[in-house]
């Protein structure tokens, strides 16, 4: 008998409190199963998961499961999940476009300034893009939220979220590597955030540089950025602020990873 990655997270605490290094119990069960990480990372194992641990080191070893398609295991729980939606309903709303293609229906969003079209068992991406299991994962994250209320203009920290005490410390962790590989590079970091489509605002009255970012239609995302001081011993400082309204549309978990993807970016080839 082979464990696969959702039977695996079924069994898990699906509390996504992270501690095991990895911000959902969903992707801690894919790396588990797909790319053999140890089970025994996650502290707080139910009795049905410590039962799996002897099979799941079996099958790592014949390499059982380390080959499976990543997007497949991942993508099952949210495709059940946007099934039964009515996608020309949620268009507007999600500020996607609606459309069909031999019957099918989708939504073409603009996730980073690219266009994705999102079929409910299938994601396409533009000509070009890499695809990444992670990537569509938020895009249906996104819809299956239904979100319809436009965003506040509000805004509000991370830790200032619902239920985030948990997960606020991977995001100061991705504040503080962004602080220190753009320290004393103002002039990089503002040349990177133009080219990604970010656009100067002026938020925090003390900040060094501050660029307004839409990931998604619905999700402005606010990088503040105060660079070192060494003469007053200050290091740099980054910040990323959310709509007060962006849970409406995506749960903690995509948030960081929408963070995360932007730092990527952001971080491409200066590091």
């Amino acid at each position: 008998m082979a464990i696969s990655a959702l039977q695996l997270y079924k069994s898990l605490p699906r509390t996504n409190c992270g501690e095991c290094g990895i911000p959902t119990c969903l992707a801690f069960a894919t790396q588990v199963v797909v790319e053999g990480l140890a089970l025994t990372l996650c502290p707080y194992l139910s009795t049905e998961a410590r039962e799996f641990t002897e099979i799941i080191a079996a099958q790592q070893e014949q390499g059982v499961g380390r080959k499976r398609d990543n997007l497949a295991i991942a993508l099952k729980f949210l495709q059940e999940k946007v099934d039964p939606l009515d996608f020309a309903a949620l268009a507007e709303g999600l500020g996607a476009t609606y459309g069909e293609e031999n019957g099918r229906t989708y939504l073409q969003l603009p996730y980073y300034g690219r266009q994705f079209l999102v079929f409910k068992d299938e994601v396409r991406y533009p000509e070009g893009a890499l695809e990444n299991p992670w990537d569509a994962i938020l895009l249906y994250n996104y819809i299956a939220s239904q979100g319809q209320r436009p965003p506040c203009g509000q805004w509000v920290k991370f830790q200032g979220l619902p239920n985030s005490v948990s997960k606020t410390k991977t995001l100061i962790r991705l504040q503080e590597h962004l602080a220190q590989a753009l320290s004393g590079k103002t002039g990089l970091l503002d040349r990177k955030a133009r080219e990604l489509g970010g656009e100067p605002v002026t938020v925090a009255q003390d900040a060094d540089l501050q660029f307004l970012f839409h990931p998604l239609p619905r999700l402005p995302l606010l990088l503040v950025f105060h660079d070192a001081e060494p003469e007053e011993n200050f290091a740099a400082e980054a910040h990323f602020l959310f709509d007060d309204q962006v849970m409406d549309y995506l749960d903690l978990e995509s948030l960081l990873f929408v963070v995360e993807r932007l730092m990527d970016q952001l971080l491409e080839k200066y590091e």
